[in-house]
């Protein structure tokens, strides 16, 4: 990418890996309307009815995993607007309906896919490298989810093999395979034991449709932050795989219970609503 430094947006004259809510975009000034009425919204059900939380709990709660659906969802699938919104109201519904409020595997993925895909359009400074690297490893102790530092792995060595390499990004993947492997020495189990086999085919099912999404999906028309160049093909779709890694591993270590403890299956329900429904248009 050929963007001056001194021609960059504040932010990124310090990250390449931050992204500002920009008003200027047409849905970033929605969202900065539909955020806070959620989040009203969300306080005035918890005074009304007993959602377990108070009412101010309730609006960071259900803002928080609004947020965190739309921003996900942006990096999954950065052409598909309506998608962002969709996962939006979907995560909000889950939080108050499903108490889906873990939202830190939303952020993990939100990072790794940022990483993978290069929405900004800058490589990351070594500094965006160890924020993303510890953050990982302090949501897979946080969660006890040492897959997270595997699928960090893999996406710090997809950064490194893709357009525009960053080669020492295979380093990183080198280290949190090494903080993975050191994890598996804690544990007296990985894998789950309690999938049945509906759960196997609903996640057969969000495979196929995102598989479906990466072979048959144009190149992308939405341009990096950054630059006048549009995002890379093969970036996105790795991206969006990544992504759903992290939503997937949560599955396989926690079990049945990862399906409703966190909004982050919305964003790629939302994904493949909004790539179905472009499909039959174009049809």
């Amino acid at each position: 990418m050929n963007t001056q430094k001194s021609n960059l947006p504040a932010i990124y004259r310090f990250s390449s890996i931050a992204r500002p809510i920009d008003p200027a975009f047409l849905t970033n000034r929605a969202l900065l309307i539909v955020l806070p009425l959620v989040m009203l919204l969300s306080a005035g059900l918890a005074s009304t009815h007993d959602l377990g939380m108070a009412p101010v709990s309730a609006a960071f709660s259900g803002g928080l995993a609004a947020f965190a659906a739309w921003a996900l969802t942006r990096e999954l699938a950065p052409d598909y607007n309506d998608a962002a919104f969709l996962a939006l109201g979907l995560a909000w519904i889950a939080n108050i309906a499903f108490e889906a409020r873990l939202v830190l595997l939303l952020f993990v993925a939100l990072l790794l896919s940022r990483l993978v895909n290069r929405s900004t359009g800058l490589p990351l400074r070594p500094l965006d490298t160890l924020t993303v690297f510890g953050f990982c490893t302090w949501a897979a102790f946080n969660t006890q989810q040492p897959l997270i530092l595997l699928i960090a792995s893999l996406a710090f060595a997809f950064d490194a093999a893709l357009k525009d390499p960053l080669r020492r990004h295979y380093l990183a993947a080198a280290a949190c395979l090494a903080v993975f492997v050191w994890m598996l020495f804690d544990r007296t189990y990985l894998l789950a034991d309690d999938l049945a086999a509906r759960d196997w085919g609903l996640v057969g099912l969000f495979f196929g449709g995102i598989f479906l999404v990466t072979v048959t999906s144009a190149n992308p028309v939405s341009y990096c932050d950054t630059s006048p160049d549009r995002l890379d093909r093969a970036r996105v779709n790795a991206g969006l795989y990544v992504g759903f890694l992290v939503a997937l591993q949560a599955l396989l270590t926690n079990g049945r219970s990862a399906w409703l403890e966190t909004p982050i299956w919305v964003s790629f329900f939302a994904v493949l609503f909004s790539y179905a429904i472009r499909f039959r248009r174009i049809r």
